[in-house]
């Protein structure tokens, strides 16, 4: 993601990237065999590095291991992909179209090596993903149903007392050097250490596979975590990545790792105020009236307008998405062969989670994926903004995309499980504008609701850019979301800390959008009365999550077949 393409592809070669390339099949006689091996060997290293990941994917070789944090493992790792970019250079004789596989390789490798430089391992706190938080969520992958499963996951749970010496001295390593996590991370990482130590360990989910093994290895491991950032951790006050030692470089990398783009803080955030400003005159046409912090309370003060339980809020997705599903065979000529369920999320970390998330299914389809609903306080949860969510979640936003990804032949294995931020999330925000046309909403409090999380998008790239960029407190994006979202302060608070602990990933939502729709809008123009919505949407999804230049070339090169 750290540099644009200037691959010049026929039409011909562009209709044709879709139907072969290389990674767990047999190259076309016209490929490269030399980058099909590559790719291959590639994915193998990536699955090697991360086999948590592996299992995630439903690729059982590597069930008994966890990744390795120390030292030594990412001076392999950095050789590794060092040696991996020198050979990726070096093909040559490729068509246009594994010219195209080549390059996305290129830059994939290109930011893995950067990211060591920014060295974001040494202030790794993340009360949303941490290995308090993953390890717990492992069970919903992990095969636990024959005796071989059980033994792989007992050997996992014996291998994180290991795990935890690497991440706590990683940690250690970035207070030697300056770069500490915020409080706030800290703070809430802390809580949940706390909550998991005071249960009982028969009540945490990973006991129904192994207690002895929670009991043995787990427990001390969190006990020895809580202990390390209460009495030796230093976490810094300053939420924002530029407070770091090179936090400014690192928050640049940050930026074109998320978006795919050479893009700038100081353009980025003046993207997000315009086009707030422009949501907010659509939601202002909708409320009638000029005050909607006034109109944002009186939906907050009726409790129609919010779940009413657990229970009411997940079948109420439910509902809506059976309605989705009914319309899009008239916006897709191809829909998943898999299937997606909605599932609350876990009672251990929704307290500090996002509204909601996508899971993908594993790569041989043996479960759905899944949209992960967050219940917490269902009396906080508003009914308005839940038709907008689910079509972002499941369809036609992730689940359509991922899983389409995921079942595209021909690509190498990579390019179908590895995506670009700004494809992905870009594409999911781009639906709940298409769920409109298509009739999702059914009143115009829903639209209102869909607007409410596209000013919610927008605002992200003003908050994210403030806090990393321009010295913001944690306060001064709390109030901003405040003065103009209609959201809870449940999720408000949820949101900046996630912004906080994941620099720059909240800029790929409305980066990617854009993109899409102003492709849409110049297709529409040069095609006329050839263009067809259906083909639109096979042409951008076919190619799997591709960096946004990439995607901008196929669309222009597009006849419209």
């Amino acid at each position: 993601m750290n540099r644009f393409f200037s691959i010049r592809l026929g039409a011909a070669a562009l209709r044709a990237l879709g139907s072969a390339a290389c990674g767990g099949r047999a190259a076309a006689p016209d490929r490269s065999p030399e980058l099909a091996a590559l790719c291959d060997e590639y994915w193998e290293f990536r699955l090697r590095q991360d086999p948590v990941w592996a299992t995630y994917l439903g690729d059982r070789r590597y069930d008994h291991l966890l990744p390795d944090l120390s030292a030594e493992g990412r001076a392999a790792e950095r050789r590794a992909l060092e040696s991996f970019l020198i050979r990726a250079r070096a093909v040559t004789a490729l068509t246009d179209a594994d010219r195209v596989t080549a390059d996305i390789l290129i830059r994939r490798l290109e930011l893995s090596i950067e990211a060591f430089d920014h060295k974001f391992y040494q202030w790794d706190v993340d009360q949303m993903e941490g290995p308090h938080v993953w390890l717990f969520e492992l069970v919903n992958h992990h095969p636990l149903k024959d005796t071989e499963g059980r033994r792989t996951f007992a050997a996992r749970l014996q291998a994180f007392p290991r795990y935890m010496d690497q991440y706590i001295a990683n940690l250690r390593e970035g207070l030697r050097e300056g770069r500490v996590a915020p409080r706030i991370a800290v703070d809430r990482v802390l809580d949940q250490l706390k909550a998991h130590l005071a249960a009982r360990v028969t009540d945490w989910p990973i006991s129904t596979a192994d207690p002895e093994g929670a009991a043995t290895h787990v427990r001390p491991a969190f006990e020895k975590l809580k202990a390390f950032l209460e009495s030796e951790y230093r976490p810094r006050e300053a939420p924002g990545l530029s407070a770091l030692p090179g936090g400014e470089a690192a928050y640049r990398f940050r930026i074109r790792y998320h978006t795919s783009l050479d893009a700038t803080a100081e353009n980025l955030h003046r993207i997000g105020l315009d086009e707030l400003a422009a949501i907010e005159r659509e939601m202002r046409a909708i409320a009638k009236t000029d005050d909607l912090k006034e109109f944002a309370a009186r939906l907050r003060a009726d409790r129609a307008n919010f779940a009413t339980s657990r229970e009411e809020y997940l079948e109420g997705f439910r509902r809506i998405l059976r309605h989705v599903d009914a319309k899009l065979p008239q916006y897709f000529d191809r829909l998943p062969k898999t299937g997606y369920e909605v599932k609350a999320i876990e009672e251990y970390r929704e307290k500090d989670s996002v509204a909601a998330f996508y899971y993908s299914p594993p790569e041989d389809g043996s479960r759905p994926g899944i949209f992960y609903a967050n219940c917490y306080r269902p009396e906080t949860r508003p009914r308005y903004t839940m038709a907008a969510l689910a079509v972002h979640e499941a369809v036609p936003g992730h689940h359509l995309q991922i899983a389409l990804a995921m079942e595209l032949e021909g690509l190498p294995k990579f390019r179908r499980h590895v995506g670009f931020t700004a494809f992905v999330e870009g594409w999911a925000l781009y639906t709940e504008r298409l769920a409109d046309e298509m009739g999702v909403y059914e009143n115009d409090l829903e639209r209102y609701g869909m607007l409410t999380y596209q000013a919610w998008r927008a605002a992200r790239l003003v908050v994210d850019t403030g806090l990393h960029a321009f010295d913001w407190s944690r306060e001064r994006a709390i109030e901003f979301f405040r003065e103009h979202l209609a959201l809870s302060d449940v999720e408000i608070l949820n949101e900046i800390d996630r912004y906080i602990i994941w620099p720059g990933q909240a800029l790929a939502y409305k980066v990617g959008q854009r993109e899409i729709q102003a492709l849409r809008a110049e297709a529409q123009v040069r095609l006329g009365a050839r263009f067809d919505i259906r083909r639109f949407h096979h042409e951008v999804l076919r190619h799997g999550a591709i960096p946004l230049p990439t995607l901008r070339m196929m669309i222009e090169r597009w006849d419209g077949e």
